[in-house]
């Protein structure tokens, strides 16, 4: 009997750990370009293009208050620090200074919002803006390129299998006992 709770409970664990899988990585790289002055002083003038590669690891299904766990940004152009927020739709902001998924703090200059949509999608789209001392720069075109998602690990999978096994050798042996008691 002892066998078969254990059985039952190798097969709960694969059917919640398929539930709770919600979390991916991918990593972006975006490139900024073609700048241009939307309000304040064009001195100092903007860096132009941007380039910015970075890896995140986050469940796309959840809001995320801006943070810097599971981002680690790969190589960036500018000379800031980063956080990420997300929303429940698959929208990701990036930013020195931000507020949520949608929203960044411009006070003071010196920082950058990247605002992404679609994240976990082929074609992520992106808006880009550079803000210098006084002056809000938006860049005319921002591309985006996504890691494909990554499918499940191996033992993922032989958990999965191992669970479904115990799960069919269950309702077999059950089949078996009531057949006997007949």
């Amino acid at each position: 009997m002892k066998f078969h709770a254990f059985v039952a409970g190798a097969a709960f664990a694969a059917l919640t750990s398929i539930a709770h899988a919600a979390v991916i990585e991918r990593t972006f790289d975006v490139e900024a370009s073609g700048f241009t002055l939307a309000s304040g002083p064009s001195v100092p003038a903007a860096v132009d293009p941007v380039t910015l590669n970075f890896t995140l690891i986050w469940d796309p299904s959840t809001i995320t208050a801006p943070t810097a766990s599971g981002l680690t940004v790969n190589s960036f152009s500018l000379p800031y620090s980063s956080v990420f927020a997300s929303d429940a739709a698959g929208n990701i902001a990036l930013g020195r200074n931000l507020i949520s998924a949608v929203d960044c703090l411009t006070g003071g200059g010196l920082t950058y919002c990247l605002f992404m949509s679609n994240s976990t999608s082929d074609n992520p789209t992106a808006v880009f803006d550079q803000f210098t001392s006084d002056g809000e720069w938006v860049a005319g075109s921002v591309t985006v390129t996504a890691s494909s998602l990554a499918a499940p690990e191996s033992s993922t999978w032989a958990l999965m299998l191992v669970g479904f096994g115990g799960v069919g050798w269950l309702t077999s042996r059950r089949r078996r006992v009531t057949a006997n008691a007949a």
